[in-house]
């Protein structure tokens, strides 16, 4: 075989082979955020109606990555080869720190509504309860996946969209706090929150075509 196709046939192999690891690796991520979104809309029992907790499955996912990023680092270098260095190990042991602020989360993210307002808990430092008439803002990130809260006295509180909980906690929210203190555009995430439909936990893209559908065409 001449040794420039050789080259070719190689390189074309290499790059269809990286490109099927990232269709696979975005394939999983996928399954596994499926995953999340249906677990939170399981039905709950009534008492638990106005709770906000984190599904088994959030759990699951942060001791799954800690422990497989720290296996990882641990075998790289019990059975070292000419890949394994201190920043390979760091970067292994980094992505398992990573997993236990979720983890820590699932215990720390547990908040109750009622008509009044939220009682919140944080993974630092003590909790709290912030009344839905005292609040200056509420914002949604789609980046961050999360709900931002701030109370007129600079009080922040971040609610999760992988959260159970997430429709009782919309409707509290948009029949006490004042309409002026709601971003528009998060107004009408929290309005489809409310009916059933939270944010997506995955695609930013889908969330905008959600919201944007709902809200109606625009007229400037």
């Amino acid at each position: 075989m001449n040794p420039s196709n050789f080259i070719a046939i190689t390189v074309a192999f290499a790059s269809q082979a990286n490109r099927l690891q990232w269709i696979l690796w975005a394939l999983i991520m996928s399954l596994i955020m499926g995953w999340v979104a249906r677990s939170r809309m399981r039905p709950r029992p009534a008492c638990c109606d106005q709770q906000l907790r984190h599904p088994v499955s959030t759990l699951i996912i942060g001791l799954a990555g800690f422990l497989l990023f720290a296996a990882i680092a641990v075998v790289s270098n019990v059975f070292a080869n000419k890949t394994t260095s201190w920043w390979t190990t760091a970067i292994f042991v980094g992505f398992a720190l990573l997993a236990l602020p979720v983890v820590g989360d699932c215990f720390a993210a547990r908040h109750g509504v009622a008509r009044e307002g939220l009682r919140y808990g944080r993974l630092i430092g003590a909790g709290g309860f912030l009344r839905w008439d005292q609040l200056r803002s509420v914002r949604f990130s789609s980046g961050m996946k999360w709900f931002r809260l701030e109370s007129q006295s600079g009080t922040v509180v971040r609610i999760s969209v992988m959260l159970m909980g997430l429709p009782v906690f919309a409707q509290m929210l948009l029949a006490n706090a004042r309409p002026e203190a709601i971003d528009p555009t998060t107004q009408t995430i929290l309005q489809a929150t409310a009916e059933g439909n939270p944010p997506s936990v995955w695609s930013q893209a889908e969330c905008e075509t959600t919201f944007s559908a709902r809200s109606g065409p625009r007229h400037d």
